[in-house]
């Protein structure tokens, strides 16, 4: 049915029946037949943001399982699954489509001391063991990552760029730790692998690591690539754990950007979709089919117990750029049936990021990259999957900001988080005996960010014909301020280099005559290459261009959104640009674009 009525809590049919348990302790309880309600804000109509209440049946020495979706079709835009001793439980808010849709539930009734095994899964790539490609030479900002661990306090830790951290990392998870708590850090990457940068994959774990895998190599993978061991779990089962990486060439983040950002400005494209679509051809289909049919069959064997891995793909998800996201804040329509991530899908990997956050628009789950510049698409290379029929997904976030207790040390500036890629956390329960879960399950913040092309200011655009523009440091020929002024998003203006000038940096527009402003917008350059992205500043206007006053003080994101300046009620000439702080201690602008009065 179609959501429209104006009530806050819409009745929806119920369209699910119960599921059977696959536990052989706890039979389903069939006369626990659930009921539920969509509560929505405002008309409950399209766009609104709802919830999900289902109520069951609380029995004595209980646990009901309830598991939510909420689809248009094959579509999903929302998923839970969710335990209650209480017999109700409420879902995570989702956006309602502009469709039809379906809510189906079901809940399996369990002995309380038969629900299962709960994990926290992170994986993430550090940076060259957490030092920026050794740029970051205090160790400081290692010891805030380790702080970072211990705050998000992961049962199992998939770790991609270890590079001669590793024992540090395990010390300092340690540090203060009870003999019950403690973890064991495994190398996976074995000498013989070695890159010049050394040790790549660990595998940091609560769990007793009953046996670790040996080296697996073959023509198109080894340890660099994959590597693992079987974890016990405390109720005597176990599972395998793998860490991973495949190769960067072919780069999907780079093509998928610059498709998008031609798409939406109609810009000519520079590869088809066919071409994009071979970056994954390049090497990792080929590394993917060695992991997945090769690598661990040859660990696993027959054993069906559950698979989680972690690690960073260097490959965009084919469940983000479907047909149903190609309209999604930064896609531009693009719809990319991305060829490596799908043959995880059909080995039984469940993306338990993309599984918990069905949304793709609504939870991009961004985690390329917090450092560089989180550019004009939703970039999202790193992954934890699990596979397993007593696997169940609780929640997934993906993490870009360091703690705002870190947040006030000199490293925020110029490394906003821990590493260049975001880290992705994952609770599971694995079910069996077990009282389930322990703690909240983590949650991904809806849009994180902003819109990524937010709407054209209001206002009579002035025309580029009749600006001109000045700069106290450029770059001459590809630099020049007057590209920033010339309407075209594909020139820029960019401060010197490569021996860049201390910031700050001015760039001003002449608007030729005293005009009544709307607003302005700072169009940052639209490359993959965000470096120069201007980040803090000030906007200033002058009648004169000799004397400036202040107008705004800017903090714009790591990103290739326009920003846009209300200057409602500003009367000027020249509009000046100071900037205090860019991406790499540069200062880059595609276009700055005065808005007057009509």
């Amino acid at each position: 049915m179609r959501f429209s009525t104006p009530s806050l809590a819409v009745a929806v049919a119920l369209t699910g029946l119960l599921a059977a348990t696959n536990t052989t302790a706890a039979a389903a309880d069939r006369g626990n037949k659930p009921s539920h309600r969509l509560e929505c804000d405002g008309t409950g109509g399209p766009g609104s943001t709802c919830t999900v209440v289902a109520t069951g049946k609380a029995r004595p020495n209980q646990v009901e399982e309830y598991v939510t979706t909420v689809r248009s079709g094959d579509q999903v835009w929302a998923r839970d699954t969710m335990y209650s001793r209480e017999g109700q439980v409420r879902t995570r808010p989702f956006t309602l489509p502009d469709k039809e849709v379906t809510v189906d539930v079901s809940v399996t009734s369990m002995p309380a001391k038969h629900v299962g095994v709960p994990l926290r899964l992170m994986s993430w790539n550090l940076f060259v063991g957490g030092t920026f490609d050794r740029q970051e030479k205090t160790g400081e900002n290692l010891a805030q990552m380790i702080d970072y661990m211990n705050e998000v306090n992961p049962d199992i830790l998939f770790v991609v760029e270890g590079y001669g951290s590793g024992q540090k990392i395990l010390d300092g998870l340690n540090a203060g730790r009870s003999e019950g708590d403690r973890f064991t850090g495994t190398q996976l990457t074995t000498p013989e692998d070695y890159s010049v940068n050394g040790d790549n994959l660990w595998l940091y774990t609560k769990l007793k690591v009953e046996k670790v895998y040996p080296r697996y190599a073959d023509a198109d993978i080894d340890s660099f690539n994959i590597g693992g061991a079987r974890l016990g779990l405390p109720n005597g089962k176990h599972v395998n754990a793998f860490s991973l990486w495949t190769w960067h060439d072919g780069w999907a983040y780079g093509d998928t950007h610059d498709a998008a950002v031609q798409n939406t400005h109609g810009l000519p494209r520079t590869k088809t979709d066919e071409q994009i679509l071979e970056d994954d051809n390049f090497r990792r289909v080929a590394m993917g089919k060695a992991i997945l049919e090769k690598a661990i069959p040859s660990y696993i064997g027959d054993d069906d117990s559950p698979v989680l891995m972690g690690g960073d793909l260097n490959a965009q998800s084919h469940l983000d750029w479907s047909e149903q996201f190609a309209d999604a804040p930064g896609h531009g329509g693009v719809v990319l049936p991305w060829p490596y991530t799908k043959l995880y899908t059909d080995a039984g990997f469940m993306d338990t990021f993309r599984y918990a956050n069905p949304d793709a628009g609504r939870y991009p789950g961004r985690t390329w990259s917090p450092y560089h510049g989180m550019g004009a698409i939703p970039g999202r290379i790193d992954y934890v999957f699990a596979r397993g029929e007593d696997v169940r997904i609780l929640g997934s976030r993906a993490d870009t900001r360091r703690l705002p207790r870190h947040q006030q040390t000199p490293l925020d500036r110029p490394y906003p988080f821990y590493s260049d890629h975001g880290s992705v956390i994952t609770d599971i329960l694995i079910r069996g005996k077990g009282t389930g879960p322990d703690r909240e399950p983590v949650s991904e913040e809806p849009g994180k960010g902003r819109d990524i092309w937010p709407t054209e200011p209001a206002g009579r655009r002035v025309p580029p014909a009749e600006l001109k523009a000045t700069a106290s440091t450029f770059k001459p020929g590809i630099g020049d301020p007057r590209n920033a002024v010339d309407g075209k998003l594909t020139t820029d203006f960019h401060s010197n280099y490569p021996e860049v000038p201390a910031q700050p940096h001015t760039i001003t527009v002449d608007l030729g005559r005293v005009r009544q402003l709307s607003a302005v917008r700072f169009q940052p350059k639209l490359r993959t290459n965000m470096n120069g992205t201007i980040l803090e500043g000030m906007v200033q206007v002058s009648d004169d261009g000799v004397t400036f006053r202040d107008v705004k003080a800017v903090n714009w994101p790591r990103m290739t959104a326009p920003n846009d300046v209300s200057l409602d009620g500003v009367s000027a000439r020249y509009i000046r640009l100071r900037s205090d702080y860019g991406i790499g201690g540069a200062s880059a602008l595609a276009e700055i674009i005065p808005y007057e009065k009509s």
